[in-house]
Order: C-alpha cells, then structure tokens, then sequence
C-alpha cells in the first residue's frame, strides 16, 4: 500500500527509489545503522527480476536461478536476516554443463584429461589454449579504448574457443554477444586477474591457491553451507526466500505501487513527488532503478552543465524466459546447456534457437514434484516478440526436443524417450531493459558520471544495476555499500539516535524504520 501522508510528515533520513534487490539492500543496511528510510516501488511486488513463482507443485525463478557459492555478500546478508539455514547447495550433477554444436550437445571439459579429448575445439585451438600462460599479458598503453571482451580473450586464447566458450557463456550472463561487451567494463575481476598475473591461466592458479592458503590459515568460512569453489548456492524455497525476508525486515518502511513522478531539490536535502501529488522530503534520495527510468527523473532536476545522457546511451537486454514442468522428458545429467554465437550453426535446423535452457530440476532439490522435471529456456526477447500463450510454450518444447535429441547422439546411454515431453505447468515471464550492456567504455562513463552527479547533486545516488555489476551478489554489495555511502554522510543522526535509543532504555527498530 501507498504511504498515507499522516506517515510520511517528517523529514525521511532516504528514500530509495526502487525495490529491486540493490534497493532492498541498501534499505535493510540503513535501518540497521538506525536511519529512517523509506523504500517506494512503482510495482506491486519487491525483488524487481529477482523471485519465485509457485506453480503446480513447480518452483520457477523469475529472473536469476543460482549464485557461485563463492558469493560472500548473498550469504551475509542471508545471515542478517535470519535466513542463513535456508541456503542450499546445488546438486553434484550441476557441476555438469553443455554446449549444443554441430548438432549434438557437448559436455564441457572439467579436466585436462577430458579437454584434450572434447569435440568442441579443434587440435589448434586447444594448442593455443594450452600455450596460454606462456605468453605473458601486456597491458594496452594508458589511454587506450577498452577492447571488447571478443578482443581480449582473442588474444589470449584465440578465436575459435573465444566464440565457441566465452560466446556462449556471455551470452548466459548478459544475454548479449562477446563483441558487445568491453572487458573490463563487463568483466572487471578477470582483466584484473589477468593484469596483475601476466595471464588467465596464470591468474586463476594464483586465485586457487590464495583460496586454500587462506582456507589453511582458518579464515572463517561464510555463514551458511559449506561448499566447494565449483558448488552453486540458493535458497530452499528459491530467491524469493531472500526478497520476502528483506520485505519482513523493512516493515511498514516499503510502499507498493507508488510510482514516482518528479524528484527535485527541497529543504534539508530532497523531495520525491508521488503519482497523487503527494511530495515527501528527504535527506538522501537513492535511484535503485534501471538507467531509463533514472535518466526520466533526473532530467527533471539535473542542472544544464551536468550531462546526464550516458544513462540514455546505455542498451538494456531483452530476454523472455519460458518455464515448464513436464513429463516423460528425462533431462541430461547437468546444469542445463548454452548455445554459441555460431551464424552459420543457427541456419542448421538441428540447432535450438535458444540463448539456454536450464535444467532447473537438476540444480536443487525441491524445484519440481517427484516423477517430473523442469525447465527455463531462455529466448532473446525480439525472437519470439510475435508468440504467446500455447505457442510459446510449444516451441519452448520444440526447443527442447532438439537439445535432447543432440544428447542421445553423443551419448549410447542416454534413457530412450517413448514419447514427447508433456507439459504439465508453465509461466511465461518477458522482459524488457532487463540486463544493461556493460559496452566498451562502460565503466569509465558510469563512474564519471557518478563523480559529477555527486558533485552536482549531493546527496543524491545512482544505484541501478548499469553501476557496479549485475550479478545477484554484485546487486547486494552495491546495497550495501551506497547506503554505507549515506551513513557516512548523516554519521551525526545515527550516533544521535542510538545514543537516545540506550537512555531510555528502548530499542525501537519500528520507530526507526519509520518516517513519522
């Protein structure tokens, strides 16, 4: 429900726009260091992409399905929340992933033995591969443009498993293509890897054996399960266990369907202007919200001099998820499988015109009911913009179908299928401006542009995912640290208060998270 304007009289110490998970965090984090925030979202749920949906006994996510079990900030914030023994380990079978080429679908290579040995590449690709950590990396000069991602790897492992390896898992991750992405802009940690090590290879032995020296040194182990670097991690009742706690912990502190119509400059710091007319005043205003609907309200209130079209500039992915709960459909052995960026294989029949599909029955338990299995097959969203309803669905089993049939060719064991898969529950979820395009440059522009809107406009923050990474766990840690941000900047109002909170004896989590 909307905040009554009896609620919202006083001066809010935030209001974060948005109530996705970077807006949850950062809200959560606030009310734990005793500010006063308030979280308004323009929809009728929280969590933004992130969710689960019930459906038929089947659990579908409704936007990412796992998160590595190296993800720190997931497990954190899980434990500040109380839901730290809801997280679960993903199946041993996960660790096993596929490629769908030349008409099969290809087991990806866990082990030296079973890389010289895969179809995948060819003998000279897997010479170039191998000869990796003896060429050193050389930085490109200072100033440089930033390469794409394509030209990175290229150079290092060479073309045909960049398009054939990196191609595909991009296209996992951002939905986009290789030669879309700049490398540092997109892939930060692994340029940096790569930098400070002189090579890939070089730099992901340097990783492991950081890991097991600080594993010996008794670092304490996150909260949560323990697991081993290659397990995933989720939730018992999926990611919408993370978004309904967060939910809990804000209480009365979140507002559903209040869209924002205009922020501006008011006294003692911001107002945000609600769809009745309403304007509620602030401190400090965050914007949790995707780049379009950033730049709509900042062109309202930014000054001439501060250009704010980089947001505009940004390109967003659109992606359709189709999920489905079947019969008698006995899934591969893993993970799911990935198409690469290969022309000429997308003319070939045999070839799903999928981005992925997941074999979400085999990652957790709980996800399907006995004796079935499950699926998300993911389409770019212009691919399928003229289907709906049945027909949808049916060329998500049709799409199905050919990865299965590529796995019986590869593999003599596989179960014989006597009929085809049946659809026993199904949801269809489409997104528009889903994944911003982390382009060459990216980067470089979000933190100029964060540097002269901080400048600007103090006290307002960018906090949408174009900024800081759009994994889950990015999601949090740029929460987290925007609003560790905020408290910096109003450090006087939190030590005013718990200073109060303890003379008198109370501890009123309610009063704080309030604006009355």
């Amino acid at each position: 429900m909307p905040f009554t304007s009896a609620k919202t009289t006083d001066l809010a110490d935030a209001i974060v726009v948005g109530a996705g998970l970077t807006g949850l965090s950062c809200a959560h984090a606030l009310r734990q260091r005793g500010l006063r925030v308030l979280v308004l979202e323009a929809g009728k749920g929280v969590g933004g992409v992130v969710g689960t949906m019930e459906t038929g006994g089947f659990l579908f996510e409704s936007g990412p399905n796992t998160v590595p079990s190296g993800a720190t900030h997931i497990r954190e914030a899980a434990e500040s929340l109380g839901i730290a023994n809801q997280l679960i380990t993903s199946k041993p079978e996960a660790k096993r992933r596929y490629l769908f080429k030349d008409g099969g679908l290809h087991e990806l290579p866990a082990s030296p033995r079973a890389f010289l040995s895969t179809p995948l590449l060819s003998g000279s690709a897997k010479r170039r591969i191998a000869s990796e950590p003896l060429r050193k990396y050389v930085p490109l000069p200072a100033g440089s443009p930033e390469p794409t991602f394509e030209a990175f790897l290229t150079e290092r492992i060479g073309q045909e498993a960049t398009r054939t390896l990196a191609g595909a898992f991009v296209r996992g991750v951002y939905a986009a293509e290789i030669e879309e992405l700049g490398s540092k802009s997109a892939f930060p940690r692994l340029a940096a890897l790569c930098e400070e090590h002189g090579g890939l290879i070089r730099g992901m032995f340097a990783r492991g054996r950081a890991a097991k020296k600080a594993r010996k040194a008794g670092a304490t182990p996150p909260p949560g399960p323990r697991t081993s670097p290659t397990d995933l991690i989720s939730f018992t009742g999926g990611f919408g266990v993370l978004t309904d706690a967060y939910q809990r912990a804000l209480k009365d502190s979140v507002s559903l369907s209040t869209p924002i119509l205009e922020i501006d400059r008011g006294p003692g710091g911001w107002r945000a202007v609600l769809d009745g007319g309403e304007a509620l005043s602030c401190r400090e205003l965050v914007l949790a919200i995707p780049a379009p609907a950033a730049h709509r309200l900042m062109s309202m209130c930014a000054p001439e001099r501060l250009d704010i079209n980089a947001l505009h500039r940004i390109d967003h992915a659109a992606v359709t998820a189709v999920h489905l709960g079947l019969e008698g459909a006995p899934l591969p052995p893993g993970f799911g499988f990935l198409v690469p960026p290969d022309e000429a294989a997308r003319r070939d029949p045999r070839t799903p015109r999928v981005l992925g599909t997941l074999f979400v029955s085999n990652i957790f338990d709980g996800r399907a009911p006995s004796g079935t299995t499950s699926i998300t097959a993911m389409f770019r969203g212009g691919d399928v913009a003229d289907l709906v309803g049945d027909d949808l669905v049916d060329r998500a089993v049709v799409e199905l179908e050919k990865a299965l049939l590529g796995y019986e060719a590869m593999t003599p064991t596989a179960p014989v299928r006597k009929t085809r898969p049946r659809v026993v529950a199904s949801r269809v979820q489409r997104w528009t401006n889903v994944i911003p395009r982390y382009a060459p440059g990216h980067a470089a522009a979000m933190e100029n542009l964060v540097a002269k809107v901080e400048r600007a406009l103090p006290g307002l923050h960018l906090a949408g995912s174009y900024v800081g990474g759009v994994s889950v766990d990015d999601r949090v840690r740029a929460g987290a640290e925007t609003a560790g941000r905020i408290a910096e900047r109003l450090a006087h109002l939190s030590e005013l208060r718990n200073s109060s909170s303890i003379s008198d004896g109370s501890s009123s989590a309610t009063d704080r998270g309030a604006a009355s």
